[in-house]
């Protein structure tokens, strides 16, 4: 049989096939299937009705607990089951007594014939789908010609707990496909996913901080050869970029190493912004000196009423005085807009194109500038 038909639903499509094919179960194809075979008799009958009546006993439980994960799934940037699985399939190990029972019940119900299915199967074959073939569900059936109440007991019984069985399993299915639908919402919206990475974080924090500072970094669990969570944000442009790409699609353990790997350099870096210290050297002090004289820039510039943009040559002389590199004058001008708008600078930050037109070799013999320059050797920052 499993050669025959295909039996999985663990994606979103297939959980939608199987509601669908709840949906079309009702009594008079129940009745049709049950003459598929010739060989079922009220003692094979009574056997499926106890198979069923145990899965409900379990699905209904199960049922509970899916309900209860459901509540707090999406509300975690991974969970300690992700394990790579998509969320069906996570969705479905809560239930995983009725959806077993639910495969076993489509296989006693399903055309098992050479008519039925192809006798010789090419290499490209798909099987089909049992939920799709069955006559329980949305496939054609032949009504037959008997009432329920013109049946014995036996199968009265099983008509009326397989309807018990298939009601709880779609209520269970339904939540399924709730759940993943928010995941799909939640995973379109960058900053929706980087805020739950960040609370990630923020719980990562409260179980390490009292060995934080203990902490090194230069072990090879801290690589991204090893740990393909660190890898994908080092590949990530952006925490946003690598937050919708990591949401649920990452194991637990690696994010709590890649969180740890981040908070240690947080609390290392202190008061420092990671772009500070790449353009900077990890000069420290300098680092505040700086800061200080951007986010007061204005007090540098002449009185000038017209003025709308802060002078090129004014950050160009910055630029030279902080001795950036040439590699890195893009990154100072970025880092110079918004350090100067953060500070609530009244101006309009220069372009990066004006401040490379302004760059000299020298300011030296220009009073204007030296002037500049002797202002700023003289900050000190208690």
């Amino acid at each position: 049989m499993a050669q025959r038909y295909r039996t999985q639903f663990d994606s979103f499509e297939g959980l939608e096939t199987v509601v669908q094919a709840i949906e079309g179960f009702s009594q008079e194809r129940f009745l049709a299937s049950l003459h598929l075979r010739n060989s079922r008799n009220l003692t094979h009958i009574a056997n499926i009705d106890a198979q069923v009546l145990n899965a409900i006993a379990s699905l209904q439980t199960q049922h509970a607990q899916l309900v209860d994960f459901s509540t707090t799934f999406n509300s975690q940037f991974v969970t300690k089951n992700n394990h790579y699985f998509s969320s069906a399939h996570q969705l479905l190990r809560k239930i995983h007594s009725g959806v077993t029972q639910m495969k076993s019940i489509y296989k006693q119900f399903t055309p098992n014939s050479s008519v039925a299915v192809r006798p010789i199967m090419a290499q490209d074959y798909t099987a089909p789908s049992i939920y799709e073939r069955s006559s329980l569900s949305i496939a054609p059936y032949t009504r037959t010609l008997f009432d329920l109440n013109d049946y014995p007991p036996e199968v009265q019984r099983l008509w009326y707990d397989m309807a018990r069985f298939f009601e709880v399993l779609r209520d269970s299915l339904l939540v399924c496909l709730e759940v993943i639908r928010q995941e799909q919402y939640i995973r379109r919206d960058p900053y929706q996913c980087t805020e739950l990475y960040h609370d990630f974080k923020e719980e990562h924090y409260l179980r390490i901080k009292k060995n934080i500072h203990s902490l090194r970094l230069n072990t090879s669990e801290f690589s991204p050869y090893n740990n393909p969570a660190i890898d994908l944000r080092q590949a990530s442009d952006t925490e946003e970029e690598f937050s919708q790409k990591g949401f649920h699609n990452l194991e637990f353990d690696d994010v709590c190493t890649l969180a740890t790997k981040e908070l240690v350099e947080e609390e290392q870096r202190g008061i420092y912004t990671v772009e500070e210290l790449q353009l900077f050297a990890e000069e420290r002090e300098q680092i505040l000196v700086i800061r200080h004289i951007i986010s007061n820039f204005d007090e540098y510039l002449p009185e000038n009423p017209r003025r709308k943009t802060v002078p090129a040559d004014y950050v160009a002389c910055l630029m030279s005085w902080c001795k950036i590199p040439l590699k890195k004058n893009l990154a100072f001008v970025t880092y110079f807009a918004e350090t100067y708008k953060k500070a609530n600078g009244q101006y309009k930050p220069p372009s990066n194109s004006a401040v490379n037109v302004k760059k000299r070799s020298s300011w030296k013999g220009i009073s204007e500038f030296e002037q500049l320059i002797a202002q700023w050797e003289c900050v000190e920052i208690n």
